[in-house]
């Protein structure tokens, strides 16, 4: 480990406690998408604390509305080295029907021993609080940067990043990677090294019946929009086969979830003349909109020869139809920065893998930034749930971990060693 890393680790240790303090604060922001809040006033905190530490050479606020910004913050380098940007969002998903599943305040941090528990912990306020800290550290430290470093703190991930990260991307200029510090975890804390995240395509099933009086339902033919669709429901999740091909870093295929959302019927007297339901898909590489269209097709044909009565089709959600999958080659200098920063924390580095869900990764790279889709600290199955939390230990570890990946990857012009070994 050189100098510069021992000095940097002195300070977050240092700051330990302000850390979980800011991350407390954090969470007690209420950023859930509209209509139940915004991002504006985290935002606005996020950008106080980056002034006051130091690390705000360049800032800009930008979105296609005010009330959701996202915001750039660049420290500059002295030149010679690759500018690296760290990602988090600062958007959560709305509290929902699991409301009375919370045994604390969702928009209060509650410390359960080593956990912290709230609304945004694991996804991602952690992240984010890991970043700024990291980021802070590199600074009070003395580090000269040879490469930029900028923090991306970006809206709307969680509603399709349209105005989020899929806004900003194409107007981001002067990065040369970008790292997103989603959770890494399903079964334990930094599970894997994700350079692919998954895509999501989202579509509804649209049944049409017979409209009508429903005490005649035994005496004139009528069709049951909303029992044809139940039906249909059961059936797609074991006969609908997607296409796709296996992926180097382990067979993972794409995810198929039914019935995310229903709809159907007038009310009681009343045939249901029309029923819905919404399914998801996290895609993987290989596969595109125009394959899952094809695969719907398919499906739905055969299931309209097995049964005259059905009247049926499909239509892709308009917002999220397609949100790509995001990969980057294991060579790549930011895997490589990310899997030595990870060993010198952990003693050996995670491998490398799939995350599982999606990311803002895609729009970065589809704008030409190479980006590394999910390197976080968390647990993916504490997200978008009752009791999200995220352990103390691994926000800890995160902070250190991004400012050793900040150190390797944008160079340091008063050190003589190499990259972390």
């Amino acid at each position: 480990m050189t100098d510069a890393v021992s000095r940097v680790d002195a300070l977050l240790a240092e700051w330990e406690g302000e850390l979980i303090t800011t991350l407390c604060e954090l969470i007690a922001i209420d950023s859930q998408i509209p209509p139940f809040a915004d991002e504006r006033a985290i935002i606005a905190d996020l950008r106080a604390r980056c002034e006051a530490f130091g690390i705000a050479d360049e800032v800009t606020v930008l979105g296609p509305a005010p009330e959701r910004p996202s915001m750039l913050v660049r420290h500059r380098g002295v030149g010679g080295g690759p500018a690296l940007m760290l990602n988090g969002h600062v958007d959560t998903k709305p509290v929902g029907e699991a409301r009375a599943l919370w045994r604390s305040d969702p928009h209060q941090a509650t410390r359960r021993g080593d956990d912290i528990v709230g609304l945004g912990a694991n996804d991602m306020k952690s992240g984010v609080a890991a970043m700024l800290f990291a980021a802070r550290a590199v600074r009070a430290a003395g580090l000269r940067l040879r490469g930029d470093l900028v923090l991306g703190f970006v809206a709307d991930e969680e509603d399709g990043a349209n105005e989020g990260s899929r806004y900003i991307a194409p107007l981001i200029e002067d990065v040369d990677a970008v790292l997103i510090g989603e959770p890494s975890g399903w079964e334990r804390d930094w599970q894997r090294v994700h350079l692919v995240s998954r895509g999501v395509c989202c579509f509804r099933i649209i049944v049409t019946g017979t409209q009508m009086h429903s005490s005649l339902s035994d005496r004139m033919r009528s069709v049951n929009a909303s029992v044809k669709a139940a039906g249909l429901m059961d059936r797609m999740r074991d006969a609908l086969r997607l296409s796709h091909r296996p992926h180097p870093l382990g067979d993972v295929g794409p995810t198929l979830n039914v019935g995310v959302m229903i709809s159907g019927g007038t009310y009681f007297g009343v045939v249901p003349g029309h029923a819905e339901f919404a399914c998801d898909v996290r895609t993987v590489p290989g596969m595109t909109q125009q394959s899952v269209a094809a695969d719907l097709d398919a499906w739905l044909a055969a299931e309209r020869a097995a049964d005259p009565d059905l009247e049926v089709r499909f239509e892709f959600d308009e917002t999220l139809a397609w949100i790509p999958y995001s990969e980057m080659e294991p060579d790549h200098p930011l895997a490589a920065a990310t899997a030595r920063a990870a060993a010198d924390v952990f003693g050996e580095a995670p491998e490398f893998g799939v995350f599982p869900g999606g990311t803002d990764a895609p729009w970065y790279s589809q704008a030409g930034i190479p980006a590394l889709p999910s390197f976080g600290p968390g647990m993916l199955t504490s997200a978008h749930g009752p009791n999200e939390f995220v352990s103390v230990r691994s926000v800890l570890e995160a902070a250190r971990i991004y400012a050793r990946i900040i150190v390797d990857f944008c160079g340091i012009a008063d050190e003589k060693e190499g990259p972390l070994s």
